[in-house]
């Protein structure tokens, strides 16, 4: 067997994950990380597959809650690169993550851990039916603001800022030219506003939008202080 099909093998193997974690506060349930590496795991090592994980890219944010608190935002790249340790071919995947912290010696892990979940299950295409916006009754079908923290919440809002402040510098200013790429970005011709786009969104929003800007100017975006949505 070649990587490929033994990577369908996995995809073959895992129909579906057991929901075994539980949030109390909201009273509903999920697929934890160590669900998705317990199913996946044993499957990758009758295989021989690795998987290895370099981080090509990181920003770290820095803000405070409206408590005085300090909040860490970290942003990271990633190349997750399959290994098949019998025939020595890979195969590179890059991904997105983001891990909000208070302590601030966290986030990186956060980030880490959760990209290695979505990874596997959006990677192997596994159902997860009851996780997707539309069917969150806690949004009401993506439309409501998701009931979180304070640190998501500011999360959210740096969103919106940056990504105002990159869509205005990739158009000139130019706001028609800002409505179609928020139309663009969201795949919703109704979103011609950043406030129009679900909160569900918008972290595809701002990721597409951070890789644009930097792919573009050829180099790092920083959120300036004067920036307000629109």
């Amino acid at each position: 067997m070649n990587i490929l099909e033994k990577l369908l093998a996995i995809q073959v193997a895992v129909d579906t994950f057991v929901k075994d974690g539980e949030n109390k506060s909201d009273k509903y349930k999920y697929v934890s990380s160590d669900g998705v590496l317990g199913t996946i795991r044993p499957k990758m090592n009758e295989l021989k597959l690795l998987l290895e994980p370099s981080i090509a890219g990181h920003i770290l944010h820095e803000g405070t809650t409206r408590s005085g608190t300090t909040r860490y935002m970290t942003e990271i790249d990633i190349i997750f690169t399959w290994v098949d340790v019998e025939t020595g071919e890979t195969r590179k995947i890059p991904f997105y993550a983001q891990g909000v912290d208070l302590a601030g010696e966290k986030g990186v892990g956060k980030a880490l851990t959760y990209a290695e979940k979505y990874f596997l299950m959006k990677y192997f295409h596994v159902p997860t039916s009851k996780d997707d916006p539309d069917n969150d009754g806690r949004t009401k079908v993506g439309e409501q603001k998701k009931r979180g923290t304070q640190a998501e919440k500011e999360t959210q809002e740096y969103q919106k800022l940056a990504i105002t402040q990159m869509l205005n510098e990739l158009c000139e200013n130019d706001q028609e030219k800002v409505a179609e790429s928020c139309k663009i970005f969201s795949k919703n011709p109704e979103n011609d506003t950043i406030e129009k786009i679900p909160l569900t969104v918008l972290p595809i929003v701002y990721a597409k939008a951070k890789k644009t800007y930097e792919d573009r100017t050829n180099r790092t975006f920083s959120l300036r202080s004067n920036t307000s949505a629109v």
